[in-house]
């Protein structure tokens, strides 16, 4: 399960395809995976049938508040338990929780924690800001799907 901090203000939605997030993780899917390109739509159908999924800490954008703003501190304090709850009836599917964004993991390993699920935190990834951090997110999400698939985490294909 990968773990975003929130949705975006912006409208754009990660499984519409239309997210920089969306578009950055086909990307390191289609890199570890060694396949050329895919479309959208198909990766998103893989993604799923991968038994992978996105959820939020915080389910109200705070994307467009500053790291230290009072307001996104408080929702992500806020999103904690919420998102234990929602990780405690999925925790015999669940190998593996990956936040998608470095400020949130304290946040994220909490919320394991409190489901019972701290062993399956990972490291966390820094957030694919397009020309800041896109590329090493890429990098490091492509090592981490590599080493899941390793571990029989990850199916050991991807796609049709």
């Amino acid at each position: 399960m990968f773990v975003g901090e929130s949705p975006p203000a912006g409208g754009t939605f990660f499984y519409a395809g239309n997210s920089n997030l969306a578009k950055y993780t086909r990307d390191a899917f289609c890199n570890a995976y060694s396949i050329g390109s895919m479309e959208m739509s198909c990766f998103l159908h893989a993604f799923k049938a991968a038994l992978c999924y996105l959820d939020d800490l915080c389910l109200e954008p705070v994307n467009r508040l500053k790291p230290d703003d009072p307001r996104r501190i408080a929702a992500r304090n806020g999103g904690i338990g919420p998102l234990s709850k929602r990780l405690a009836p999925m925790s015999s599917q669940l190998r593996a929780i990956i936040p998608v964004m470095v400020g949130i993991r304290r946040y994220v390993i909490s919320a394991a924690e409190a489901a019972g699920l701290s062993k399956l935190v990972k490291s966390a990834l820094p957030f694919p800001v397009p020309n800041r951090h896109d590329a090493r997110y890429v990098a490091e999400l492509s090592r981490l799907i590599s080493e899941l698939r390793e571990a029989s985490i990850l199916p050991p294909h991807f796609g049709a």
